[in-house]
């Protein structure tokens, strides 16, 4: 029988810090979550120090808890999963877009910093947290058995986290942000050219439903207020949602030639009103092309802790 180890996941988003101890099998042993501000109102005055300080706190919560699953041979280190953009290579946060005002942090090397001032000399294992995502559903999710798959995360933006060959889909510690790919080209036909509300994550993102709806006269500034007020004339934008989506499931396929999708993310939560036509849509696109780059379209099994069962994941990899 294996001998059972340990590493701490910390998944770093726009709103919360989560933290969790993760056995060697994926079992969470122990979750802890803080927000990233307690001042929702001054959110781009929060500093970078202050996030690093929440972080190193909740590590140490962990370790004070569990001392001897984070001590000694059996610990094998930190992982930290952010949303870019970023560069793994570097351990650096790039004009990250959920933190307005900060340009090029690097992060991971001031994690590290923080936890050796407290006596923990774990290396700090860095990745987008798309990518984590991935990584988490093939270490005890659906792609288990897989060599080459993606996640799409459905939320405030449309994360995707691809595996080619059992590797992220990643040079110079950057890429597979296929969120941004463009499939509407349309608007460059206008001479107000928006770059955003041309791509997959500017069409099916939460804001972006929630943007569109306004401008049909939606009241509301949440998507679960907008399906409160579920009028049919809302509808095509889930309509509009599930074909950007399977034309990026499409893209997916045939550029890189997978094995299998998996759909994650907080928007699962309203999954009715698109998730059978992402499905519908993609089938049709494949077959219009060539049937054989066609693979399963499935629902991530890792779900809301992925984010953190992937950085645990992370001081894994060689």
């Amino acid at each position: 029988m294996s001998k059972v180890k340990y590493s701490i996941g910390i998944d770093l988003g726009g709103t919360k810090i989560a933290a969790s101890l993760v056995r060697n099998d994926g079992v969470i042993v122990d979750y802890l979550r803080t927000p990233v501000n307690s001042n929702e109102n001054n959110h781009s005055q929060i500093k970078p120090d202050n996030v690093v300080s929440k972080i190193k706190n909740l590590i140490l919560e962990i370790n004070s808890n569990y001392p001897s699953e984070c001590s000694g041979r059996n610990f094998m280190g930190i992982g930290l999963a952010s949303a870019g953009p970023l560069n793994v290579n570097s351990g650096e946060l790039i004009y990250p877009a959920n933190f307005p005002g900060w340009k090029i942090v690097p992060i991971r090397d001031l994690l590290q910093k923080k936890l050796k001032e407290i006596k923990i000399n774990k290396r700090v294992n860095f990745q987008n947290d798309a990518m984590a995502s991935a990584l988490a559903e093939g270490w005890i999710g659906g792609a288990k058995k897989l060599n080459s798959y993606a996640v799409v995360t459905l939320g405030t933006g449309i994360g995707t986290g691809v595996i080619v060959n059992g590797q992220p889909c990643q040079t110079h510690g950057v890429g597979s942000e296929f969120g941004h790919l463009v499939i509407n080209s349309g608007s460059f036909a206008k001479k107000d050219k928006n770059f955003k509300s041309m791509t997959v994550e500017g069409i099916a993102s939460g804001p972006a439903l929630v943007k569109k709806a306004r401008s049909m006269g939606f009241k509301g500034h949440s998507v679960e207020e907008l399906i409160k007020d579920d009028k049919k004339k809302y509808h095509k934008i889930y309509n509009e949602m599930s074909w950007a989506l399977a034309c990026l499931c499409f893209n997916l396929s045939i550029g890189i030639g997978l094995e299998g999708i998996f759909i994650s993310g907080g928007l699962l939560n309203i999954k009715k009103y698109f998730y059978k036509d992402i499905v519908t849509n993609y089938k049709y696109l494949i077959n219009q092309f060539n049937s054989s780059f066609e693979c399963p379209i499935r629902i991530a099994n890792t779900k809301n802790k992925a984010g953190v069962i992937g950085a645990a994941y992370l001081p894994y990899i060689k």
